[in-house]
Formats: C-alpha cells, sequence, structure tokens
C-alpha cells in the first residue's frame, strides 16, 4: 500500500484525489465542498446545514428521497452527510462491484439535485427539532453558548444550525443560489479510496460530473480576533437540571499559525483526557468519584482553535470540581512529567490514527481533510513520526502559551435556583 494519494483533475477541471487498492473490501467516495458556517452571512445562517438536508431527497433521475433511498439501498451503500464551519460533505462506501453505481449516483446527488419544496418544507422542520434537541440536551447547549462568548457575533460564533428565525426566512430560491455559488467544480473535490481500477474510474468520472458547474466560488469570512467578546463567563440557567455542566475552554492559534505545533497540542490533549488513565478522568471519576462523564478535546480550524474540557458534577460540588481541574492544569505545567505518562499519551493517537487506514471511509476523510486544509496531503506515517518527536519541552510550550487566564471561556449551566452562584474568582485565584 503506497503512502499517499495522487491527485487528478477532469476534463471540467474538478480536481478527483484517487487512492486505489487492492487491500480495501470496500470502495469509498467522498465529495468535499469548501461551504459550511464561515462561508454564511448572518441572515442566511444555517443554509449550508440545509442544503446539506437536502441532497438525499431528490434527483432529476430519481425525483424523491424514496426513490433515491431505493437506490442506494440497492448497493448496500452506507451514505451520509455532515456539514463543518469549513466544508461540507457528501460520502457513499459500498462494495467493488457496486462502486460504479456508487460514482454515479454521488454524481447524480451533485450535478442533478431537485431540492423538491415539500421536502425543503419537511426538512426545514426536521432541522428545527434538530435545533430543540440542541437546546434540549445540557452538554451541546452549553457548548454553543459557551462558542458565543468565545467568538463573539462572527461565523466562528454562530451556530452551524442556524436559529429559529433563519431556518423560517430560508426559501427555496435562496437555496438554489447557494448551491449554484457554492457547490462548483473550483470549490469541490472527490476523493475515492478502495478496491477500484485508477484508469477506468476516471473515465467514468469524466462522463458522470461533465455537467458539474464551473461557477467561481465566493470566499470564506476571516475570523477577527477583534470581534470577540471580553467577557470571561456565564451562569446559564435551565429548570428541572439535575447536576451542573461545566464547560471550560482555552483558545489556541488555527492550524496555519499552529502548524506542526498541533501534534504538540494533540498529546497534550491525550494527556489531560484521553483514556482511563488520562489526567482529568482519573481525578474526577478515581479520586474524586464526581462525575459520570468527562471530554476533552481540540477543535481546529485553519485560521482559530480551542481546547476545552466539558463535564458533569453534583450541584453541591460545582466549585469543588472546578478548583480541582484548574488545580490540576497548573500541576501539570510545574511537575516533570514522566516518560511513561508522554508514551502512553502518544500511543492513545498513533492507534488512533493507524486504525484509520483500515476503513476506505476513514481514510478518504483523512486525505480529504488534509488537502482542503493544508493544500497537501500527510501519510498516516508522517503524522506517526511528528507524534514520536513530541517531547516534554513541546507539551510545557502549549501549556504556557494555551493553558492560561488570558484564553480562558468558561460556562456553567444549572438550575434556576443557583442562577446566582458565584464562580468567576476560582478561574482568577487558580489559574
Amino acid at each position: 500500500m503506497r503512502e499517499v494519494p495522487k491527485i487528478y483533475k477532469l476534463k471540467n477541471n474538478l480536481k478527483v484525489i484517487l487512492y486505489p487498492s487492492e487491500d480495501f473490501i470496500t470502495s469509498s467516495i467522498l465529495a468535499l465542498v469548501k461551504s459550511g458556517t464561515d462561508y454564511e452571512n448572518k441572515k442566511l445562517n444555517g443554509i449550508s446545514h440545509f442544503v446539506e438536508h437536502l441532497f438525499f431527497k431528490g434527483t432529476k433521475n430519481f425525483p424523491s428521497s424514496k426513490d433515491l433511498g431505493l437506490e442506494l439501498d440497492k448497493i448496500g451503500a452506507f451514505y451520509n452527510a455532515f456539514t463543518s464551519y469549513e466544508y461540507t460533505g457528501y460520502y457513499i462506501k459500498t462494495l467493488p462491484e457496486y462502486f460504479e453505481r456508487a460514482v454515479y449516483l454521488m454524481s447524480d446527488i451533485l450535478c442533478n439535485p431537485i431540492f423538491p419544496e415539500e421536502e425543503l418544507e419537511k426538512e426545514r422542520n426536521v432541522i428545527l427539532e434538530e435545533i430543540n434537541y440542541h437546546l434540549d440536551t445540557p452538554t451541546s447547549y452549553i457548548f454553543d453558548e459557551v462558542l458565543k462568548i468565545t467568538f463573539g457575533d462572527q461565523p466562528a460564533g454562530w451556530s452551524i444550525l442556524g436559529t429559529y428565525k433563519n431556518l423560517k426566512y430560508i426559501k427555496r430560491k435562496h437555496i438554489l443560489d447557494y448551491f449554484k455559488t457554492h457547490y462548483t467544480t473550483n470549490n469541490t473535490f472527490l476523493v475515492l479510496v478502495g478496491n477500484f481500477k485508477k484508469d477506468k474510474i476516471l473515465k467514468i468520472l469524466d462522463g458522470f460530473f461533465r455537467n458539474y458547474p464551473r461557477y467561481k466560488a465566493p470566499q470564506k469570512t476571516l475570523f477577527s480576533e477583534a470581534k470577540s467578546p471580553k467577557l470571561k463567563g456565564k451562569i446559564f440557567t435551565k429548570k428541572d437540571l439535575k447536576q451542573a455542566h461545566i464547560l471550560i475552554l482555552f483558545k489556541t492559534k488555527g492550524l496555519k499559525t499552529l502548524k506542526d505545533r498541533r501534534f504538540a497540542l494533540g498529546v497534550l490533549t491525550s494527556l489531560l483526557g484521553y483514556g482511563l488513565s488520562s489526567r482529568i478522568f482519573r481525578i474526577l471519576r478515581d479520586e474524586l468519584g464526581i462525575t459520570y462523564y468527562i471530554k476533552v478535546d481540540t477543535d481546529l480550524y485553519t485560521d482559530r482553535g480551542y481546547l476545552f474540557l466539558q463535564t458533569g458534577c453534583n450541584l453541591e460540588k460545582i466549585e469543588s470540581t472546578i478548583k480541582r481541574i484548574l488545580e490540576e492544569l497548573n500541576k501539570i505545567k510545574k511537575e516533570k512529567l514522566s516518560s511513561d505518562e508522554i508514551e502512553k499519551s502518544k500511543a492513545i493517537l498513533e492507534s488512533s490514527l493507524l486504525s484509520t487506514a483500515e476503513s476506505s471511509l476513514n481514510l478518504a476523510y483523512f486525505y480529504g481533510i488534509d488537502y482542503l486544509l493544508f493544500n497537501k496531503f500527510f501519510s498516516p506515517s508522517y503524522y506517526i513520526q511528528k507524534i514520536k518527536s513530541i517531547d516534554e519541552k513541546d507539551i510545557k510550550r502549549e501549556l504556557n502559551e494555551f493553558i492560561k487566564y488570558e484564553n480562558l471561556k468558561f460556562g456553567v449551566l444549572v438550575p434556576d435556583e443557583y442562577k446566582n452562584l458565584k464562580i468567576a474568582k476560582i478561574f482568577e485565584k487558580v489559574l
């Protein structure tokens, strides 16, 4: 199996990334479009996600969701779509003998969507319920609210789902205009990974995608630090909660600035929250036994990023939980990190990366996102090499630059009777 895929251009200039290999038992096609919340204006916030919801709802050749779904099911396809801040993706994975049909169906979805009015209204209601689900789910609600505090009134601080007001405002003409301007050959590329023949699939792609639009696509809105609020954090309330939900976030740089430092930040994140032996899991579950769920992770975009810690705890232990987390962060800054702990944290990342290479769809996503964000490919072995090279001083550099009060944002979600909770001073004193 070779290390990286190769990129080709179809006759209409649509870029295609191919990684053919007989080592896979499946084949996947992933379409990535530079379309997401970063490409929206405030009035149409949520439209990227709305468009994504409509893409399996009918084409000129299969005019209903039932028709299209039946065709996908006939080939035993695993298919779905997703929307992020910087891209939207559509994928189909199936067995090699059905792959040409999968490629045809993907081309029909991208080249010939009809966005039927009746399906648009159904999906509008589905997304409104998705928003309701986020509002009713404490972990999702507090996350969205803290992002507003972190980035403010600009795309980076908006919800990918949009708002009630926007979803009710967006009409079919907005969907059609957005599709026409964003879904173009210079804003889209295809990633194909699996058991197929390169020359044959290129010829097929040329035919299937010959009518894909060639308009010039708009650029994303760049993140502005000046628009970020000064507010450090906030207490949010909801009725009838049985526990407090805590989100502590530290702003980082984006991928364009971090470059290879992202690997050190990844090892730090692993050390803090990946696995049963990670620092935050150990103190909150094993030492104190005060929480059920713990999540520590990073979200990195081209122009901004953050590391966050999210957990829930008993209402009487909010202050002590926050204080203990902050104390542990300070402790890691000051103490010498053992080589065993660092190696364990790196091993978790390495294992996760290598498991990616076992799936045609995961590998398509791996190479596709690399190309979208960096305009080049990095092999899993390159990532492993970079992770292995991380040492204590690299981790301490990320700790000292980003895990500090200046970069802090926080939110705590509690029942109404705790609305006067005072915790801001804990962050000032401890961090």
